[in-house]
């Protein structure tokens, strides 16, 4: 293990620590409300972050983030949520110009997480375009992701998604073993039950080559889900199984998920790879 991770995952630690302590006695509200005006909008809010990442229902997801713009027009996060999550790019161009020119003023903490968003949404509508990003872009993109979901995760540490969001970026900047270790040591007790996060510690586990203990925690999840009509689990086992060259198992499991939702973003990745894979196979015999 090198100097730089351990003093990172040191670091975790060390911030996790002191924020548990400083948590028990401060007076944060049990749901943070990200700007929105009312109960209804918080709780579709949560409810597509719910959907996309638990349940891997992105169709169902997009719905429950318009609904909480529906019924609080000034969710500004709300508002971002929406064009991260629309396929229509005229729409994602549009609600990404309104944000910017948007005079509704918006919290500090808010602030972080509508940084990235709305980073998100310029990154996107780029690459359907075809606009040629700064050669910095991406950098300066994920480090300030990094910074800002830092901050709002050891301030908010019982916010659950924004928490899951800084783990997969942990992965994308650092790769799947340092993403692994902090998943376990900055989810609290409750957390490390939340579908999400169990799905997610497979996956790293497969990243890492770990087959058979990425498919363990998947049965678990699995399990925990107890559901035939709800795609995540056929996403995790078919992109596990992708990764072991199990390709048949892989179809079966994708091919359902997709059935279930065929705007799971994911889904559609890992059959593209499968089948550049299995057009590999074709073409070597």
């Amino acid at each position: 293990m090198s100097l730089k991770y351990s003093l990172y995952v040191l670091a975790f630690v060390m911030f996790t620590s002191c924020q548990q302590k400083q948590n028990k006695s401060s007076n944060q509200p049990a749901v943070y409300t990200y700007g929105a005006k009312n109960d209804s909008a918080v709780f579709y809010f949560n409810k597509g972050w719910e959907h996309i990442l638990d349940y891997g229902q992105w169709t169902l997801s997009e719905k429950a983030f318009r609904k909480a713009v529906a019924v609080d027009s000034t969710f500004i996060v709300g508002q971002a949520l929406v064009g991260k999550n629309t396929t229509n790019l005229k729409e994602r161009i549009q609600i990404l110009n309104d944000l910017n020119n948007s005079q509704i003023k918006v919290r500090e903490d808010d602030q972080l997480i509508l940084e990235v968003t709305m980073i998100t949404l310029e990154l996107f509508n780029a690459r359907e375009q075809q606009i040629k990003l700064e050669k910095d872009f991406i950098s300066n993109f994920l480090s300030t992701a990094e910074k800002n979901y830092r901050t709002f995760i050891h301030k908010y540490p019982n916010e659950s998604y924004i928490k899951a969001e800084y783990i997969e970026l942990l992965n994308a900047i650092y790769g799947p073993e340092l993403a692994l270790d902090s998943l376990h040591i900055l989810t609290t007790p409750k957390q490390k039950r939340i579908p999400f996060f169990i799905s997610y510690a497979a996956t790293l586990e497969s990243d890492l080559g770990n087959f058979k203990k990425a498919l363990a925690i998947a049965d678990q999840f699995n399990t925990q889900i107890n559901d035939p009509n709800i795609p995540q689990p056929y996403v995790l086992y078919g992109s596990i199984y992708l990764k072991m060259d199990s390709l048949s198992l892989a179809t079966s499991n994708l091919d359902k998920a997709l059935e279930l939702d065929p705007n799971h973003i994911f889904a559609q990745r890992f059959k593209k790879q499968l089948q550049t894979k299995l057009n590999s196979n074709i073409s070597n015999e």
